[in-house]
């Protein structure tokens, strides 16, 4: 196809693709800022936590750690965003408990980042009300394999594929700045995630909670 070497020159020409230089700049500046105000959680399904009872001990005792955490982020690192990806364990649990820190700090939003829809298909019938209980309570449900970039094109928008939690993953990281970590170290889901964020060189923060100490704390720094 031949160039047209004239519009180079042509004034209009310039003037447009100086606007659309500043439109891209100026929307990758604003989601810079919400990301950077923005949690996501990574985290161990019900097995490592104790079980598929919520109010077991040791998730018991990591819903009071997250609450603890999820509060500092608010007020010493101004986060007011906050996603989770909708599985059972630690993701159920992190949701939660947003949701009841909104009742100190009503300006934050509690967003859940499906995998695909209906990722609850083969739950128990309790797990599945509780889990279209938090979709209705969250702020904002987003399907990651509806959105351009994380599509898993080997399967239809809507149906199961191993490969969508990996997308649905990114996402989060992608759009975060800060990560919370339910990791014990195990070769799992929780470390593709960590092991992404790595790799992704945007800076951020790891708050890693681990479950075999109590969930005890440490954070440190992805390069950036």
């Amino acid at each position: 196809m031949a160039i047209d070497f004239k519009k180079f020159s042509d004034p209009e020409w310039i003037k447009q693709q100086k606007e659309k230089r500043e439109e891209e700049r100026r929307l990758f500046e604003e989601s810079e800022q919400i990301r950077h105000r923005t949690v996501c959680f990574t985290g161990h399904r019900p097995q490592k936590l104790g079980g598929y009872d919520m109010k077991n001990p040791t998730m018991l005792k990591l819903k009071e750690k997250l609450l603890e955490v999820i509060e500092i982020m608010i007020e010493e690192n101004d986060v007011d965003r906050f996603i989770t990806g909708g599985a059972l364990g630690a993701d159920t649990a992190a949701f939660w408990c947003v949701h009841i820190m909104k009742e100190k700090y009503p300006h934050i939003k509690n967003v859940v980042a499906v995998p695909f829809e209906n990722q609850d298909k083969k739950w128990s019938a309790e797990q599945q009300a509780w889990y279209r209980k938090m979709l209705d309570k969250a702020d904002e449900v987003i399907k990651v394999d509806e959105i351009k970039n994380y599509k898993d094109d080997s399967v239809p928008i809507g149906e199961y594929s191993d490969a969508k939690f990996n997308r649905r993953n990114e996402y989060m990281v992608d759009h975060s700045k800060n990560i919370v970590a339910i990791y014990d170290g195990s070769k799992s889901g929780t470390s593709n995630c960590l092991y992404y964020a790595r790799n992704r060189y945007l800076g951020h923060a790891i708050w890693r909670l681990f479950p075999q100490y109590d969930f005890e704390l440490e954070v440190y720094y992805t390069p950036g």
